[in-house]
């Protein structure tokens, strides 16, 4: 113990690192606790994976290789199913996110613009005639082209500035 240092102080402990072989200093604490023995967080990763990864074991890999046979390009029951043919394929989107009126509106409505009779799928928007999102009975909801909902059906607020401020229906449009 030097002069200069107070009872209970600890000099730190020189280490080599078991993955790098670099030096480094550990506190005792660190030590006492099994700690110590890498030089970085980086180096106890690698020389994890490299020692101690069960993906390396004989029975892990004979499972991972049952599990994942070849399913590579044509050997993908997936392969070739674009468009049309893929089953998440709903009206030209990959899914639907939560929106039930879409999908009530979509098996009970003919499927284009009620105001100028466009048929994309893709470009149409369910309207909800009273405003109320949460009110989704057949009668309420029509199809929309996004043209057609967004510069007839709501009525858009912008302050002295132009920055928009709100919306409101447009109750003039008779759907």
């Amino acid at each position: 113990m030097t002069p200069d240092m107070v009872e209970g102080d600890k000099m730190p402990i020189q280490r080599t690192c078991l993955e790098c072989g670099a030096s480094f200093s550990v506190p005792p604490s660190q030590v006492r606790r099994g700690g110590g023995k890498f030089c970085s967080i980086g180096c106890g990763t690698r020389y994890r994976n490299k020692t101690d990864n069960p993906a390396w074991r004989p029975e892990v890999r004979e499972k991972i290789s049952k599990n994942h046979a070849d399913v590579s390009g044509k050997n993908n029951p997936m392969y070739g199913m674009r468009g049309f043919l893929a089953p998440s394929f709903v009206d030209g989107r990959s899914s639907f996110k939560g929106d039930t009126y879409r999908r009530i509106a979509l098996a009970n409505l003919p499927h284009k613009c009620a105001l100028c009779g466009q048929t994309d799928l893709s470009r149409l928007d369910v309207h909800h005639k009273d405003g109320n999102r949460k009110n989704n009975s057949i009668a309420n909801l029509v199809f929309l082209c996004k043209k057609c909902h967004i510069t007839k059906a709501h009525k858009y607020h912008r302050n002295e500035r132009g920055i928009f401020i709100g919306a409101e229906l447009n109750k003039e449009v008779v759907l």
